[in-house]
Order: structure tokens, then sequence, then C-alpha cells
């Protein structure tokens, strides 16, 4: 963070007197080193990713003037760059949205057939690839800007604000301006630059959740290989045009016996079984997405090399795991790997201290709250780590939920800050059970919706009365 005094923590102010002076602080200290730009956005929304898209999209939406700042060529993040697909059920009875982007979202893709509903409720069935255009043109639609292959280096900040961002891309280093920002990097990058205080890792020894590598595999022959799977009496979740099949070695099934024939056949490694799922894909007929491998070995996805490794060892994973479809489960004879992932599964990693920290307590009291933005009733959901059987939640029934509020959005410190997505305020548990795509781009939509208030009406986002942004969101067609 670059600070007015060279100070590296900024100080809770609520006052206003940053409110317009962005131009000039900016000159006083970074202009001699990088170019400023001439505009200064409404609202600035740093990563383009499942939050971060909808973000932008509900700030366009209302009229103010939005930029998304994105690091990859593509909108969507982890649910079109990452192949996290389907989205998984919010637990929700008849699946209902609380963002009113990701029901218009799902319609887009099931019209164009890229989206599909199973007999489940579950209508989040998507093409992740053909996501990527969707979410696109609903945001242009609607007016916004984007600078694609852009990365976000620090936050420029002054009297308890961010009055721009530095950013690198083709054209060097340059500074952005803005009034309010949206942090959606999933890590709180902005934030963490910013001073705000934040967190990351499970309480007990601060370690995160186990990261994954996707991957998509083509020319499957899915006829034959459900054949195969009833011969040997494997439970089959889903039928075409939904498979789904699922392993793991905690899990007796007559699929983990395959595994293990495997890893003693040398063609895996034992690390290879400990995960396995896959998930057929809307409009790519022989095409399986695998919600796979998984790396348990990294616990720290904040750091660098460890990304690295994710990102490497997942592709030699990747390499074994198809090899042992192909020789051992039928309809993989001919199958080739399609695409792996463009960036990592990361399921969590540094969390902001918002206002209100969301925890298992609220999971638990099925929690309701005046200012609330979302609802789910998504379990616990936590890969490596601990052991969820010995945590003292209670598993949703039908027709229970609980609610996210608009403080767990807003972090301490920063006055015109916002933050969305799975780096939003909760405790570790708690967050397992709100990453999912359908809450973090509910969590997006009320950031947007507030950030362009905010904006244009010249308030602090810690001073913003959340129920306003609940209001907005109904009246858009949420279920809240």
């Amino acid at each position: 963070m670059i600070t007015n005094g060279g100070g590296f923590v900024p100080v809770l102010s609520n006052s206003k007197s940053g409110w317009g002076c962005a131009k000039n602080m900016i000159e006083y200290e970074v202009q001699q080193r990088y170019p400023v730009s001439e505009e200064t956005y409404d609202v600035i929304v740093v990563g383009g990713g499942t939050a971060g898209a909808t973000a932008a999209i509900a700030a366009a939406m209302i009229g103010a003037n939005t930029l998304v700042v994105e690091r990859n060529g593509f909108l969507g993040g982890s649910s079109s760059g990452g192949q996290v697909t389907p989205m998984m059920h919010a637990g929700l009875v008849g699946n209902a949205d609380s963002s009113s982007i990701n029901a218009d979202l799902k319609r887009r893709l099931c019209k164009v057939g890229y989206g599909a509903a199973d007999p489940y409720e579950n209508d989040g069935w998507f093409n992740p690839e053909m996501l990527k255009f969707i979410v696109e043109d609903m945001y242009l639609e609607k007016g916004g800007h984007v600078l694609y292959d852009t990365e976000f280096i620090e936050a420029v900040c002054e009297d308890g604000g961010i009055t721009g961002i530095i950013v690198h891309n083709k054209g060097g280093m340059q500074v952005i301006q803005g009034r309010v920002v949206v942090d959606c990097t999933g890590d709180a990058d902005v934030a963490f630059s910013a001073g705000a205080p934040c967190l990351t890792g499970y309480e007990a020894n601060h370690q995160n959740q186990a990261p994954s590598l996707r991957f998509m595999v083509g020319n499957i022959d899915t006829r034959k290989l459900q054949d195969y799977l009833r011969s040997i009496s494997q439970p089959i979740i889903l039928e075409d045009p939904f498979l789904e099949l699922a392993s793991a070695w905690e899990t007796e099934s007559p699929l983990r016996d395959v595994f293990q024939k495997a890893v003693s056949d040398g063609v895996l490694d034992y690390e290879d079984g400990r995960y396995f799922q896959a998930f057929s894909v809307p409009g790519m007929a022989g095409v399986l997405s695998f919600n796979c491998p998984e790396i348990q070995q990294i616990h720290d996805c904040l750091n660098p090399y460890a990304i690295t490794e994710i990102m490497i060892t997942g592709r030699k994973m990747i390499q074994r795991l198809h090899r042992f479809l192909k020789l051992y489960l039928p309809g993989f004879t001919d199958s080739y790997i399609l695409s792996a992932a463009t960036m990592p599964g990361i399921r969590e990693s540094r969390r902001i201290k918002g206002h209100y920290v969301l925890s298992e307590i609220d999971y638990n009291n099925r929690a309701k709250f005046e200012d609330a933005i979302a609802r789910t009733a998504y379990p616990v959901d936590i890969h490596g780590v601990c052991d969820e059987k010995k945590l003292a939640v209670e598993p949703m029934k039908r027709g229970e939920y609980f609610e996210i509020p608009y403080r767990s959005l807003v972090p301490l410190a920063i006055n015109n800050l916002l933050v969305a997505g799975r780096c939003i305020s909760t405790t570790f548990i708690a967050q397992s059970a709100i990453r999912i795509q359908a809450v973090c781009r509910a969590t997006g939509e009320a950031a947007g919706i507030a950030a362009a208030y905010c904006a244009r009406s010249q308030i602090n986002c810690n001073e913003f009365d959340g129920r306003i942004v609940r209001r907005i969101m109904i009246q858009n067609g949420a279920c809240l």
C-alpha cells in the first residue's frame, strides 16, 4: 500500500475528506513514477471472476461508470477458466437464487443449449467455455468497461480510503482512479494491500483447504461407461445427460476397488485416488469435467511457489488419471485430454475481518439478518486440513437456511472498499459453506449495488445501510 504519510496501516476514519481529492493525492505521491488515468471511475471491480463479473454487472445496471480489472483474458474466473462445473446446489427449495443476475445467467445458458437443469432441482449445469462469452455479453450490454490482461499491484490510500489502484499490463505500470473499489480477487488482495485486517486458514493450524486442478476429457463413450459401472454395481449418481461419478478412499465402492488395483499396478499414486469426481457438460457430448486431482500436500494457497506446484503437480496427476481411465474404465479407450484448467482451484485462502464475522454459530442457529444479501443451505464442505465429522455443526434439513449480512462484505479500516466472493468476513468453517458460485454471485451483486450507490452519493461503504441493498435485490428478483 502507498500512503500519503509513508505508513503501512491506514487509520479507521469516518471522514469523507478523501472524496474528490484522489487526483491531488495521486499526483503528489506516485505521478512521477506512473501515469495516472484521466478518468475517475465510479466503481472499480478488481477481479472479474464469479463474484467480480456479477458485481460489475450490478454496478453498471444502476448506471455507475464501472471498470473491471481482470488478469485473465476473459470473465468468469473459477467458473470459466477454473472449469468449476456444475454450480453446486445452494440447498434451497427449488434451488432459489439470492442473485437475480445468477438466475439470468443460468437462463441465458439454457436458452442457447449450454446450460441445463437436472431432475434434482439443480438448474446450474453449464458449459464453462461458453460462460465466458455470455458473462462478457451481460456486462458489456450494461455499458461496462473492462481491462483484460491487467494485474492489480497495489492500493493507493489516504484518509482511510482507496483513491486509486496501481496496475500492470502491456502499457506498463499505471494508476487508475476510482471512487469505490470492490475486491473480488478471491484472496482479498486489495483489502490486504490497503491494510485492512485479514485472516487465513483454519484457526487451529492456519492451513488452507486443499486446492485442485480441474480438467476435461473428450471423446468418451458415456453409454459404454455407464454400462460398465452398472456391471460392477457402482452407484451412478445421475444418468446421461447428467452423468456424475465419484470415488474416494474413505468411501467403500466398487470403483474404489478399481482405483486400488491401479495403485497396486503402479499406474496411479495413492494421492491420485484420494478424491475423484466427474460431471457431464451441457453442449459437449462425450465430455466429462473432472473435479480433481486434489493436491492435498498444499496448505498455503497464498504462497506463489505453492501455486506453481499446484499447476505442475496437478498436470502430472491429470496425465496419470487419464492413463488410468483409458486402461481401466470402458468408454475411455479412445478419449483424450480436452483441456486443463488455466487457473488453480483455490477453495480458501485469505479472508477479510469485516464489520460482521459470519461463523459456524450462525450456521447452527440458521441466522437471519435485517441486512441479509444472500441465503444458503449448502453444507460445511472442507477438503483436507481437519476432520469435518468432528466439527460441531448441525446439518441443514430441507427448508432450513442461514443468511449472509451486508456487513460481512465491509472490511474494517477502509471506508470505500467492499469485498465479495469467497474472501468475505467469515470464520474458516463458515467460509466452507458459502464459497459456492450461487452465493458468491449474490455477494457480488450486493457489493456492486452498494458500490454504485456509495460512489454516486458520496457515502462511505461502512456507513451505507445494507437493508437498502437487500430491498433492491428483492426488487430485481432475488429470493431473500
